[in-house]
C-alpha cells in the first residue's frame, strides 16, 4: 500500500518545491522559490502524523524520534528521482516534519548563474574557500557546482563530509569518496583527520560549526588541499570575524595571521524571490578573491577596509555585495522592498 505521506512529496515534486513542511493544525505548505504556499487542503490531525512519518523511519530512528525528540536523515525516493532530506520533530501540538528535496542532477555554475570565477577557483590547487550566507540561502548547492567544475575537469580525489549525505555525484575526471557525519563516523573533526590519510586532493566540508574543525580545514589548507566549506554568515568581514572570534583573545593573532596566509576567498550569497512565486529567485553576491593587500587588512584586524579593497581588485573578480544589489535594484522583476532594505543595512 502506497504510503500517505508519499502524495504530499508527489505534490511537492510537481509543483517544482525546493521544501515541504507538514504541521499539525495546518495545512501543508510548499516552497516554491522562496515564497511559502499554502494548501487548500484541510488542516493536518495532531493524531495523524506519527502514522504518517512512520514509513520513512526505520526502527533505530524511531528510538532517537523517542529519546532525543528529532531525526535528521535523507532517503533516495522514486528510483533517485529526488533525493529528500528530512527532520521530523516534536513540538507544541505533536509531530511536525520539514522536508527538502534535493535535485538527483549536480547543477553546474553556469545553471545556477553563479559568477564564472567559482569555475577558475574550483581550478585552485590548494587553500581555504568559504561559501556564505544564510540559512536556505544554496551554500550547499553552490558547493557542488563547484565540486562538479573539478569533476568535469581534472583528475583530483574529492572528499566530501556532510551531515547527512545530500547531493550524490557521478564521476568523470575525479573520484569522490562521501562521508556521512553520525553514520559511519561520529564527528567532523574524526572524519577530517581520517581524510588527511586518505590522499585527498580536494576537501569538503560540511559547515565550519567550531574551532577545531577551523583548525583541522586550515592546516589541510596549508598542507597543499584545497578545502571547500561553509559559514552561515553574509559577507567576507563578518565571516573573518566570526571565525577569528572562536579563538580564545590569546589565540587570536595566530589565527587572523593562519588565515590571511590559506584563505583564497570568500563568496557570499542571498536569493532574492521574484514577485512572481513561478520565477527563480536571482542571486545578490559578494565575492573576495584574497590578493596581498587583503591578506595585509586580515592580519592587521583591519576588516572593515576589505570592501574598498574588493573594489579595488574588480579585475581579480571581486565583487561587493552593495554593488551586486545595486545591479539587481534594476530588475522590476523581483521583490524590490527586499533588495532595497538589504542595502540599507548594508549602509548603516
Amino acid at each position: 500500500m502506497r504510503p500517505e505521506i508519499y502524495d504530499y512529496f508527489e505534490q511537492a515534486l510537481e509543483l517544482g518545491a525546493s521544501d515541504l513542511i507538514l504541521k499539525p493544525g495546518s495545512p501543508p505548505a510548499f516552497r516554491l522559490n522562496k515564497h511559502l504556499i499554502v494548501s487548500e487542503e484541510e488542516a493536518l490531525a495532531p493524531q495523524q502524523m506519527y502514522d504518517l512519518f512512520l514509513p520513512l523511519i526505520n526502527a533505530e530512528q524511531q528510538v532517537e524520534l523517542r529519546d532525543k525528540f528529532f531525526v535528521n536523515s535523507i532517503f533516495s525516493y522514486r528510483n533517485n528521482k529526488s533525493r529528500i532530506r528530512y527532520y521530523i520533530f516534536q513540538q507544541r501540538e505533536g509531530l511536525a516534519g520539514s522536508f527538502r528535496f534535493v535535485p538527483p542532477q549536480v547543477p553546474n555554475i553556469r545553471q545556477l548563474g553563479l559568477p564564472d570565477s567559482l569555475i577558475s577557483i574550483a581550478a585552485r590547487p590548494r587553500g581555504l574557500f568559504l561559501v556564505t550566507g544564510p540559512s536556505c540561502s544554496g551554500k550547499t548547492m553552490t558547493i557542488a557546482a563547484m565540486a562538479d567544475a573539478i569533476n568535469r575537469r581534472f583528475a583530483r580525489h574529492i572528499i566530501t563530509m556532510e551531515s547527512p549525505v545530500e547531493v550524490i555525484y557521478s564521476p568523470q575526471q575525479a573520484v569522490f569518496t562521501q562521508v556521512e557525519i553520525g553514520n559511519v563516523i561520529d564527528t567532523y573533526f574524526d572524519a577530517l583527520t581520517n581524510a588527511l590519510r586518505e590522499d585527498p586532493d580536494v576537501m569538503i566540508i560540511g559547515e565550519l560549526k567550531e574551532r577545531a574543525i577551523i583548525e583541522q580545514a586550515l592546516m589541510a589548507a596549508e598542507t597543499g588541499h584545497l578545502v571547500l566549506s561553509s559559514l552561515p554568515t553574509m559577507g567576507a568581514a563578518q565571516t573573518i570575524e566570526h571565525i577569528v572570534s572562536m579563538y580564545p583573545p590569546g589565540k587570536q593573532d595566530e589565527a587572523r595571521g593562519q588565515l590571511s596566509l590559506n584563505l583564497i576567498g570568500i563568496y557570499s550569497q542571498i536569493l532574492i524571490p521574484c514577485v512572481d512565486p513561478y520565477q527563480p529567485p536571482k542571486i545578490a553576491y559578494e565575492l573576495m578573491v584574497v590578493n596581498s593587500a587583503m591578506r595585509n587588512l586580515i592580519r592587521e584586524k583591519k576588516y572593515n577596509q576589505l570592501n574598498t579593497a574588493m573594489m579595488m581588485a574588480k579585475r581579480d573578480g571581486c565583487v561587493a555585495l552593495k554593488e551586486s544589489l545595486e545591479r539587481l535594484l534594476r530588475d522590476e522583476s523581483l521583490d524590490q522592498n527586499l533588495v532595497k532594505s538589504l542595502l540599507q543595512e548594508i549602509e548603516e
